[in-house]
C-alpha cells in the first residue's frame, strides 16, 4: 500500500517536467531550424557580395565565376612593392657608377661599410644574393594566381602585375593545364602546373570544389567521353 503509494506520487511529480521537457524542445526545435537557415541564407549572401567584388575589381566579364581564390594576396602585394624598389635602387646605384667613375669621387666624410662587410667583395657579394633573392620572390610573385574565373571551357586568371598594384589577366581554355614534375628549388614542389608555356603554383585546397581543378585539366577528349 505504501509502496503503490510512493509509485503514484513520483508520476504525479514527474508528469510535469515530462510535460514542460516536451514543450521546451518542441518550441527550441523550430527556433534551431530558423537559425540556421537564416545563417546559411546569410553566408551565401555574403559570398555572393564578395564574389561580386572580385568581379567587378578583376574586371571580369559577364558569365564568369570565381572557382579559386590564393591566399596571402596582402604578402603578395607587399613582396611586388618591395621587390620593383629594390631593383629600382639597385638599378639606380648600377647607373650612377657607370656615369660616375664611384672610385674618385670626392666626399666630405669617410664611407664605412656595413658591418656584415669588410670590404668591397663582401659588399658585392652581399649586393649580389640580395639580388638573388628578390629575383626567386620575384619569379613567384609572377607565377601565384591570384584568382581564376571560368565560363564553361573558357578561363581567366589573375596575376600580380609588373607594376605594383596592378594585376594581369591570364586567357586559357579547358585541357591547357598540366602538371609540372617536381624539380628546382622553389617550393610547393606538388603545386605546379604549367599553362601552356606558362608555369604557375595552383593550391588545391583553395579551389571552390576539388573537382575544378581536375575539369581545368580535362582534355576534350575525356571530356567528350
Amino acid at each position: 500500500m505504501i509502496l503503490q503509494h510512493l509509485g503514484h506520487s513520483l508520476r504525479t511529480k514527474a508528469w510535469p517536467i515530462l510535460c514542460l521537457s516536451k514543450r521546451t524542445s518542441s518550441i527550441t526545435s523550430p527556433a534551431i531550424q530558423r537559425t540556421l537557415f537564416t545563417s546559411s541564407v546569410l553566408c551565401r549572401k555574403a559570398v555572393i557580395k564578395r564574389e561580386e567584388y572580385f568581379l567587378k575589381k578583376d574586371n571580369i566579364p559577364a558569365g564568369f565565376s570565381i572557382i579559386y581564390r590564393a591566399p596571402m594576396e596582402n604578402y603578395l602585394t607587399t613582396c611586388n612593392i618591395v621587390t620593383s624598389f629594390s631593383f629600382l635602387a639597385i638599378g639606380g646605384i648600377c647607373a650612377f657608377t657607370y656615369l660616375k667613375d664611384f672610385h674618385h669621387i670626392v666626399v666630405p666624410f669617410e664611407i664605412e661599410y656595413a658591418t656584415l662587410t669588410a670590404n668591397e667583395t663582401d659588399l658585392l657579394y652581399f649586393l649580389g644574393f640580395f639580388f638573388l633573392i628578390n629575383a626567386v620572390i620575384r619569379v613567384m610573385v609572377n607565377r601565384y594566381p591570384l584568382r581564376i574565373y571560368r565560363n564553361d571551357k573558357q578561363y581567366i586568371a589573375v596575376f600580380e602585375g609588373q607594376i605594383p598594384l596592378v594585376t594581369k589577366q591570364f586567357s586559357f581554355q579547358q585541357g591547357e593545364v598540366t602538371p609540372v614534375p617536381p624539380g628546382g628549388v622553389l617550393p610547393w614542389q606538388e603545386s605546379r602546373y604549367k599553362i601552356n608555356d606558362k608555369k604557375v603554383l595552383l593550391l588545391e585546397d583553395y579551389f571552390r570544389t576539388p573537382s575544378e581543378l581536375n575539369a581545368m585539366m580535362m582534355t576534350e577528349k575525356l571530356d567528350s567521353e
